[in-house]
């Protein structure tokens, strides 16, 4: 081997051990912080293996999380409560973002209602609390796949196609996903706006 190819080699071998402090550095400069509402995982999770649709038609997949930090909540429309309770919680987090003149996260809302949320169905809905909220749905197996991943619990009662009124079971938990496009922690319900508002702008300034 020649003496240009070991230095290169050595070269290399040095730049990957910078990338990987400073993704450990990064890791571990969350975890050193003191978060009022934030759940952070051990470690960071990606995913992977599902594509979505959002309100606009457009697919999505993992790689669309990426390149920043995103609020990730599970519901559905026709939800009575928890959904429209917390998409209100999300939208004054936004507005208290915004008015503070911070970076804000990407908000997502994902529907578990493969039959009944469509893409028009998602956008009209989210409209009514920030249209500028991601609205994603999809069918029932690329649902799974992406909430089983990031943990998400939820029951869609049995029903027969074209069934208007059915039960839908979830979580209100809010799922934090850093980005890199990995789930790193969550909020747990009851949600207090202004510690989730605070966390997200510990994140934020950070990212």
């Amino acid at each position: 081997m020649s003496i240009h190819s070991i230095k290169t080699t050595l070269l290399l071998i040095a730049l990957l051990g910078f990338l990987s402090a400073c993704q450990q550095a990064n890791e571990s400069s969350i975890h050193d912080k003191q978060f009022q509402a934030l759940k952070l995982f051990p470690q960071g999770k990606a995913f992977s293996g599902f594509q979505l649709t959002s309100k606009e038609g457009q697919h999505w997949q993992a790689d669309d999380f990426k390149g920043n930090y995103s609020l990730v909540f599970f519901g559905f429309t026709n939800c009575p409560d928890i959904c429209p309770t917390t998409l209100l919680d999300m939208q004054k987090i936004d507005k208290k973002l915004t008015d503070q003149g911070l970076q804000k996260p990407r908000f997502v809302f994902v529907s578990v209602d493969s039959d009944r949320d469509t893409p028009a169905v998602m956008k009209e809905y989210i409209g009514f609390f920030n249209p500028e909220f991601v609205g994603l749905s999809g069918d029932a197996p690329n649902i799974l796949s992406l909430a089983s991943q990031l943990g998400v619990a939820y029951k869609v009662a049995d029903h027969q196609p074209g069934d208007l009124i059915y039960d839908v079971d979830h979580s209100a938990a809010l799922f934090l996903i850093d980005p890199k496009g990995e789930r790193i922690g969550l909020f747990s319900a009851p949600h207090d706006i202004n510690q989730i508002t605070a966390d997200l702008a510990q994140l934020m300034e950070s990212a």
